[in-house]
Formats: C-alpha cells, sequence, structure tokens
C-alpha cells in the first residue's frame, strides 16, 4: 500500500551543496558532493588553485558500508498517511537528505578538502 505525505508547514532557510528536499516517495536518492575550501590569511590567490584533480583524494572511492546481517522485517501500515505538522531547519548542506515519505535506497557520499595557509609558512590540511 502506497501512503500519502501531508506537510502542513515547513521552512528551510537554506538549501546546499547537492542537498535534497523530499516530501513524497521515492525508489533511490543519491546526493553527491564535493568540495575544496582555501582559508588564507592573506587573500593572494592564483589562477592554477581549486582543482579537484591536483588532489588524489577526490578520486578515491569512498569505502562502502556493507550490512552482513540478515533482517526480516513485517511492516504493517495503520494508516496511510505520513503526517508532519511543523518541520523548521536552519540549513541542510553537503549532501544531506530531508525527506517525508518512504524511500528504497538512499546512498549519500559528500568529500571535502580544507586547507588553510597560515603567515610564517605554516599550512594545515584535513
Amino acid at each position: 500500500m502506497k501512503r500519502l505525505s501531508v506537510v502542513d508547514y515547513i521552512r528551510i532557510n537554506t538549501v546546499l551543496f547537492s542537498s535534497i528536499v523530499e516530501v513524497g516517495d521515492s525508489r533511490r536518492i543519491a546526493p553527491f558532493s564535493q568540495a575544496l575550501a582555501f582559508q588564507k590569511e592573506v587573500p593572494l590567490f592564483f589562477s592554477n588553485e581549486g582543482s579537484l584533480s591536483a588532489f588524489p583524494f577526490f578520486k578515491r572511492e569512498l569505502p562502502k558500508v556493507t550490512i552482513e546481517d540478515k533482517i526480516t522485517m513485517n511492516i504493517f501500515h495503520q494508516n496511510p498517511v505520513i503526517k508532519v505538522n511543523t518541520v523548521r531547519i536552519l540549513g541542510i548542506s553537503s549532501s544531506s537528505v530531508l525527506q517525508i515519505g518512504s524511500t528504497v535506497e538512499i546512498e549519500s557520499k559528500s568529500k571535502v578538502k580544507h586547507i588553510r595557509k597560515l603567515l610564517e609558512h605554516q599550512t594545515i590540511e584535513r
């Protein structure tokens, strides 16, 4: 049995970087985001900075989570309606999903490389 998703009020200030807001059902959701952030004490940037291909980190596959336990579920939808009164969210970012409804499969990925260039030639990478 399919269910109906009903939302009386939803307020979201910001949805960014491959994020999804879904009211209703879906088969598959797969948001993907990659980010490269440079933070410098001296705002001097060069044209060759900012290429994701310069960082092997972005070429690597993210590890997949595998569930080896057998799961048995019996689902009974007593009410055919998913009812939500109020949703208030400040922000959804970096491959996130807000869903009111049902999804068979969600696969979210996000990769972030943050580089800080400080004075005195100190560089901190994460």
